[in-house]
């Protein structure tokens, strides 16, 4: 555990905590202005919504697919020894994917592969790095933490659009690699210093690969009988499904309709996180915990009307207003997302149930194909507010069968 006292004014008096908060500073600008830089690489190259959706696709694919196993995984072995060779990984991928611009050999499908690599470091963070934080600080500042670790979360959606437009309209996408392999370098080098020791299961039977999977299936098993925690799993889903997939069209509905410079859509699309942040920063200081759950759930809700007014009010105005609206709801339902799955999961049982958390956010997989063929029908503009009205559904289901919803 770190040494973090509850006299301490701050959470970043705990040297362990402040080195893990800052990994997931520099991995988190690095996510976010690929997503933009490589759909508006994708979008140029192409010229087709498809493929700029088939990008954000592959990202969160490897959520879907491993997101569970990661988890099983790391209450098993040391999740910081797994974290390690996540980013030692995803380093030598950035690295590559740099020479091979710089050396002009490089097209759209060499970036659908490092973006699927990217996804599959990215399926470690929720039972990997946020697992470190939870048993990093007490328990009665769990919260805190987590708000405070979202709200940094959410202010590199608003940083990297920003750095991610303005590196792709100066340098192209090379430097969009650069600066990856540079973040990641950086943080490895931090996880290399955390000193760190976590609570594992007690040793499942059989061999090394039959014991991830038999803890996945604990985790599948305990979820299921838990409707409290079926439900919030549920949130997550409509959220990856119908909410966030909304990011993917921002580069489209920028170049297509509003004739926007690459830089500009940056600015733009930077919005959305710059309200998540304030968003999360408020929540942390006055979120209490008999209203997680209406945080949670009114906050998907709120976004997906938010989605439904930028897909219906046209204009660069209109579409900003929504962005500050989306972002603001978005905070409600991430500050608590990992929170509410930490406060209700046994101790043993974290890292897998995290990692079914990461499963859940790796339907996006379906969420951006359907986004993405809509816009190709439909247009972009339309899409938004057809996919997000699919939303509004099941979330109303959700919210009428939710007991703990309204304790």
């Amino acid at each position: 555990m770190g040494v973090f006292t509850r006299s301490d004014p701050s959470l970043f008096s705990d040297k362990q905590f402040l080195r893990v908060w800052a990994v997931g500073c520099f991995t988190g600008i690095v996510r976010w202005l690929e997503l933009l830089a490589f759909g508006l690489f994708a979008y140029d190259v192409t010229g087709s919504p498809v493929l700029v959706a088939l990008l954000a696709l592959l990202r969160f694919a490897p959520l879907a697919l491993f997101g569970v196993f990661v988890g099983a995984i790391a209450d098993l072995i040391d999740a910081r020894k797994l974290l390690i060779a996540g980013l030692a990984g995803i380093v030598l991928v950035n690295a590559g994917m740099f020479a091979l611009f710089v050396f002009d050999l490089a097209d759209y499908w060499h970036v659908a592969v490092a973006t699927f690599l990217s996804g599959v470091f990215w399926s470690g963070d929720l039972p990997l790095r946020r697992r470190m934080i939870g048993e990093l600080v007490p328990f009665e500042r769990l919260a805190e933490a987590m708000a405070l670790d979202n709200a940094t979360s959410n202010g590199t959606r608003m940083l990297g659009p920003l750095v991610g437009g303005v590196i792709y309209q100066a340098v192209g996408v090379a430097g969009v690699f650069a600066l990856g392999t540079v973040l990641h370098g950086l943080s490895l080098l931090l996880i290399l210093s955390v000193v760190y020791t976590t609570v594992l299961d007690r040793p499942e039977a059989g061999s090394l690969l039959m014991r991830p999977i038999r803890g996945a299936a604990r985790a599948v098993s305990f979820s299921w009988a838990n409707s409290d925690v079926m439900r919030i799993f549920a949130v997550t889903i409509v959220f990856n499904l119908w909410g966030f997939p909304f990011v993917s069209m921002i580069p489209v509905i920028g170049k297509e309709q509003l004739a926007l410079p690459d830089a500009t859509i940056g600015y733009l699309t930077a919005l959305e996180g710059a309200f998540a942040l304030i968003g999360a920063v408020i929540l942390s200081r006055i979120a209490r915990p008999a209203a997680f759950r209406k945080l949670y759930y009114f906050g998907v809700l709120g976004h997906l009307g938010a989605v439904i007014f930028i897909g219906t009010v046209p204009g660069i105005v209109p579409v900003a207003i929504g962005l500050i609206a989306a972002g603001s709801f978005a905070a409600c339902f991430s500050t608590m997302q990992a929170t509410l799955i930490y406060s209700v999961a046994p101790p043993e049982m974290r890292g897998r149930l995290l990692g079914l958390m990461t499963i859940c956010i790796g339907t996006g997989v379906i969420g951006f194909a359907n986004m993405g063929l809509t816009a190709e029908l439909f247009g972009a503009s339309t899409a938004l507010w057809i996919v997000a009205l699919e939303g509004v559904i099941p979330m109303l289901l959700i919210g009428w069968t939710w007991r703990e919803l309204n304790t």
